[in-house]
């Protein structure tokens, strides 16, 4: 890979700014400039200085607390004024960067400037020759060719504008798809033929708007074609649709094995905090960093998911989750799409094991349950799992059980269907004595395992009591019975009552 190194200039505080309904004042603004500072963003554009006084004191604000070693850029429209205002205002910064623009596109110079291709041009060339005198040595100059994405048909006109604006001092030639219309090849192919034109040392920079859905793929493939600087924002914030989301660029660079200059740790920690910030909510089905982004519902979704959780590389995950610092790699529900490993898995993240047999035969089930209600979420599935597994009396029901001191005998009360009865048992434990009681009453067990353990913290109703789990087998047939209690000894003989249940008296599903 011959590429440069990508760089990542933020436009969030600008273009992000400017759609909002309540734009950040300079207190907001500076969290949000902390955070891209955070993440490792080589420039910034903090804004529009000339646009109001507000936007003024926070573009020098930042300026003055901006790091050594980050480009500190204003946008100015090809106006002296406006120009002078920016200068005014990010002349403190270390790097700081005079970004100036005019429409090149033939409809804008037509209808919007109605200028003439060579006054248009003579404009950027004066815009960007103030710009220079302002920033001297100190600082650099990016122009950008409004609405380059419509110059298809004056590409050759719009190429002079741009060596004539080096030749006056710009080191960036910024290429705005500024309104998405077409396939992002036809741009791209554009900024081939620019990357090609302009001198090695000038830096090709691309600003997508997101109209079509398609900015991350314009953004992306025009880095492979020579853009070296990709204009990004937090949360893909901007005008209409928005501009190009950092984290899908980030991302789909990374994963073709580019080196992405930011920490990518904190994306996920941003996008909460920008979605607070901005008061705009992250769509359910937004890529990387939507609550859905992680889910799998289908069957075999889900089992391929099961299948390779903590793999860097998912069968159903574009990447893995951990590398943004988002802790969660796959989220299973059930819905009536779903197979026993969603079963498996969510009965199992919830603290309780169950073999594939079960999660085969509580799938049914589930899936009966959720035709009427739809989406079961952990708490759901894990409430009806513990109905049909846990501390189950259908038939069997167990209420209490006492040794008698000094001797080795322990009394037990239950009901059997409707009766109530008490049993005296002989025997030398507690589980000796229950298995005993039930082939008693014509129940032919066999103990095959025994485990005990905590119910895990994830059970809000049941957590850190007593979880007795035991295997009884019966001919051909196994159970494995499982008993919640604050007391052991009553865990132990509600699991038995339980497996005996299961083996003999299957009980209706859950309603």
């Amino acid at each position: 890979m011959t590429q440069r190194k990508p760089f990542f200039y933020d436009v969030t505080l600008r273009d992000g700014n400017q759609a909002l309904a309540k734009p950040w004042n300079t207190e907001e603004k500076v969290q949000v400039f902390n955070q891209l500072v955070k993440l490792g963003v080589q420039g910034i554009e903090v804004g529009f200085a000339g646009a109001s006084d507000m936007d003024f004191a926070a573009c020098e604000h930042l300026a003055k607390m901006a790091p050594d070693d980050i480009v500190i850029s204003g946008l100015a429209r090809a106006m002296e004024k406006d120009i002078a205002k920016v200068w005014e205002a990010i002349q403190y910064a270390n790097q700081p960067r005079i970004h100036t623009f005019i429409a090149t596109a033939p409809f804008n110079m037509e209808h919007v400037l109605r200028k003439s291709p060579q006054e248009v041009l003579k404009k950027a060339e004066e815009a960007v020759r103030i710009s220079k005198s302002y920033v001297g040595d100190q600082g650099t100059v990016q122009f950008s060719a409004e609405h380059f994405g419509d110059c298809r048909e004056n590409l050759d006109f719009v190429i002079d504008v741009f060596h004539a604006v080096v030749e006056a001092g710009a080191t960036t030639i910024n290429l705005p798809n500024t309104v998405e219309r077409y396939r992002p090849m036809l741009f791209v192919e554009m900024v081939a033929k620019v990357v090609e034109a302009l001198p090695n040392n000038i830096d090709v920079a691309v600003h997508a708007h997101n109209d079509l859905g398609m900015a991350t793929a314009t953004t992306v493939e025009s880095y492979f074609a020579g853009a070296v600087q990709v204009e990004t924002a937090l949360n893909g914030l901007g005008e209409r649709a928005g501009n190009t989301n950092m984290y899908e660029v980030a991302l789909g660079l990374h994963n073709c094995g580019v080196d992405v200059p930011l920490n990518l740790e904190h994306i996920y920690e941003t996008a909460l905090l920008v979605s607070d910030w901005g008061d705009l909510r992250i769509p359910d089905k937004a890529p990387i960093i939507g609550p859905e982004a992680i889910a799998h519902r289908s069957g075999i979704h889900q089992d391929g998911a099961a299948k390779t959780k903590g793999m860097s590389k998912g069968a159903y995950r574009p990447i893995d989750f951990n590398l943004i610092g988002r802790g969660d790699n796959d989220l299973i529900t059930f819905t009536s799409q779903s197979g026993r490993t969603a079963v498996y898995e969510m009965i199992g993240n919830m603290g309780y094991p169950i073999s594939l047999e079960e999660a085969t035969e509580l799938q049914p089930v589930l899936k009966e349950i959720s035709e009427r209600e739809g989406e079961l979420n952990e708490e759901r599935v894990l409430e009806i799992f513990k109905n049909e597994y846990v501390n189950v009396g259908s038939y069997l029901k167990f209420t209490s059980v006492n040794g008698i001191r000094d001797e080795e005998v322990f009394e037990f009360k239950f009901k059997r269907g409707n009766e109530i009865l008490q049993e005296r048992i002989s025997a030398e434990g507690p589980i000796e004595a229950c298995l005993r009681l039930l082939r008693e009453l014509g129940y032919s067990v066999e103990l095959k395992d025994y485990s005990q353990s905590v119910v895990s913290d994830k059970d809000k109703d049941w957590g850190g009591r007593a979880l007795s789990e035991i295997e009884l087998k019966s001919k051909d047939k196994i159970a494995v019975g499982r008993g919640v209690h604050n007391d052991t000894l009553v865990a132990n003989m509600k699991a038995l009552f339980t497996a005996a249940n299961l083996l003999f008296h299957k009980f209706e599903p859950v309603k």
